[in-house]
């Protein structure tokens, strides 16, 4: 019985700190590659059909097939479960950002991949 309990006292621990897993981060606008020049980074987020204001958003992008080391961004809210950020690539290609969202005292980690074209 002590076993069970334990159990799920920890299933409900690890739900809780995964937030439920629940947000969806999309793609709205990925940055372009340009030697020595920043361009933006726009992701939306949402929790089924509803946008996400009020999130704190960060993320750390990394190349998929290439070691270019990692690359922090901050985003800020922009309005109607849009974040924007600012980022310098070192080349064009498939990227994947690891996310972390804040919201509502709950921390959510999710992975979105996304094609860098020239710009």
């Amino acid at each position: 019985m002590r076993k069970l309990i334990a159990l799920l006292v920890f299933v409900s621990l690890f739900t809780v700190a995964c937030g439920g897993g629940k947000f969806t981060v999309d793609v709205e606008e990925a940055p372009t590659y340009k030697d020595g020049e920043s361009s933006p980074i726009v992701f939306s987020l949402s929790d089924g059909d509803e946008l996400i204001t009020g999130a704190d958003m960060s993320a750390t992008l990394e190349m998929a097939r290439m070691d270019h080391g990692t690359i922090e961004v901050i985003f800020t809210d922009v309005g109607d479960g849009t974040y924007s950020g600012e980022v310098e690539l070192p080349m064009a290609g498939e990227w994947i950002a690891n996310v972390i969202i804040n919201v509502d005292g709950k921390e959510v980690e999710k992975t979105v991949t996304f094609d860098v074209n020239e710009g």
